[in-house]
């Protein structure tokens, strides 16, 4: 790539800094910041004129001018204010941040995390990430990219904030957030329901809180490694914790009082009538299936996945077939009826499911060899039990978690959920419905 291409990259790159994601308002509200009596959201010598002309008393100050003109805050606009708005000018040259600080315009957020000469802006719903150098030259910030560059001019108000005004004409206002750098995979950005029985739902570095008995509150959290503080209303009101990620579903907070509260994802999605959560395909007593979904056998990845077990198996000295693959809804509601007029409603609700609410219509479960509790000691069932994982599959209904899955222990039942999966669903000794944390209990 030429200089000349690179360098219009550059520009594009660098000019988006300054540009509004789609979020921003077209017209966000005007900022307020104490000492910019000419309201150019740039807090300069040019306003120390307008106060000694006010001062002086050659002209008056609007309703908008005074309250910014009363930069020491003791409710006056006086010749005291004079000193208090020098400083500000005064701590805005030759200062670069340290540390993570939220860049806000209009309610719009995005992250920006200084580091001796760098930064690295992180915008908290893409999670994408911008690295640039940056310099502070006079009352300008500037930012570069290559030879390509973008400047603005900085405002400190406090310690903990400053405001930025873009070269083109953009402002956007900063408040501190930590000390430590910010990376977009430390996000936490999904909804998550915890074993203490609250939710949070999070984008970015913030979200709402719904405890158990359902009082909602805002919060902001900050990530540092394992370290993790939640912020609710303040840096006063902090709650500390070591975070410890599970797997890809789960992490757990060991709060500062010694407590642990597991975490899990929790994102629930309905595609034409059928039920995904985090992208599972669910059909259990809560969830069920449309009466004309039907894939028409046992789908493709799992038939590999068996053929693979079966033969892996055999070599082990053991004989696996599928004796129950794919059932239509019709079929189905022909099986729970005969069983219900056999045995009643209350048994067959144990052992059968009921049309649309059963694993074999979704093409990715089977039952092995044969379909019933005399399997359960035999030596290929304890093969499958040991062995089923490695190729995909877990046990979906395993001894003692009747009432959680709303079946009976089936040695013989087993559902596809891919290698990676399977493997932690397995490892975390829970069944799909605790993995998932949903339930398995039909409304009627």
């Amino acid at each position: 790539m030429t200089d000349i291409k690179k360098a219009a990259v550059f520009v594009a790159v660098l000019s988006s800094i300054a540009a509004f994601p789609a979020a921003y308002p077209a017209f966000a509200a005007p900022v307020m910041l104490k000492g910019d009596l000419n309201r150019d959201d740039i807090v300069s010598v040019s306003d120390v004129v307008v106060f000694r002309n006010f001062l002086l008393g050659r002209y008056g100050l609007n309703e908008t001018q005074t309250i910014a003109a009363d930069v020491n805050g003791d409710g006056n606009v006086d010749s005291a204010d004079l000193p208090a708005l020098q400083d500000i000018i005064l701590r805005s040259r030759d200062k670069l941040p340290i540390g993570t600080w939220i860049g806000d315009c209009g309610g719009a957020k995005r992250y920006f995390s200084f580091d001796s000469g760098t930064v690295s802006i992180v915008d908290p719903n893409s999670g994408s990430s911008q690295f640039f150098t940056v310099e502070d030259v006079g009352d300008l910030m500037v930012f570069r990219v290559g030879r390509a560059e973008m400047s603005a001019f900085v405002t400190w108000d406090s310690e903990l904030s400053f405001i930025l005004k873009w070269e083109n004409g953009s402002t956007e206002t900063f408040r501190y957030f930590c000390d430590s750098k910010i990376e977009a995979t430390e996000f936490l950005t999904g909804r998550w329901v915890t074993s203490q029985g609250r939710t949070f739902e999070i984008n970015g570095l913030s979200g709402k809180l719904t405890g158990k008995n359902g009082d909602v509150s805002r919060f902001e959290y900050a990530p540092d490694g394992e370290n993790i503080t939640f912020r609710f209303g303040g840096t006063e009101n902090s709650t500390a914790g070591k975070k410890t990620v599970n797997d890809s579903m789960h992490f757990t907070v060991t709060w500062s009082d010694g407590t642990a509260e597991r975490f899990t994802r929790q994102e629930i999605e309905v595609r034409g009538g059928i039920t995904y959560v985090n992208g599972i395909l669910i059909a259990n007593k809560t969830y069920s299936l449309p009466a004309d979904y039907a894939p028409g056998g046992i789908l493709p990845e799992a038939q590999a996945a068996f053929n693979e077990m079966q033969a892996d198996a055999k070599k082990a000295g053991y004989s696996l077939s599928i004796v129950s693959g794919f059932r239509s809804y019709s079929y189905q509601n022909q099986l729970y009826t005969n069983y219900v007029a056999r045995d009643g409603k209350a048994a067959a609700d144990t052992y059968s499911a009921r049309a649309g609410h059963s694993e074999h219509q979704t093409g990715l479960a089977m039952d092995i060899n044969y379909a019933g509790t005399w399997f359960n000691n035999t030596p290929e069932a304890k093969w499958i039990a040991e062995n089923c994982v490695r190729y995909g599959f877990i046990i979906r209904y395993p001894l003692g978690k009747e009432d959680i899955t709303g079946y009976q222990y089936e040695s013989w039942h087993v559902r596809y959920l891919g290698k990676e999966l399977a493997k932690e669903v397995a490892d975390s000794g829970l069944t799909l419905e605790e993995f998932l944390c949903i339930d398995s209990r039909y409304k009627s």
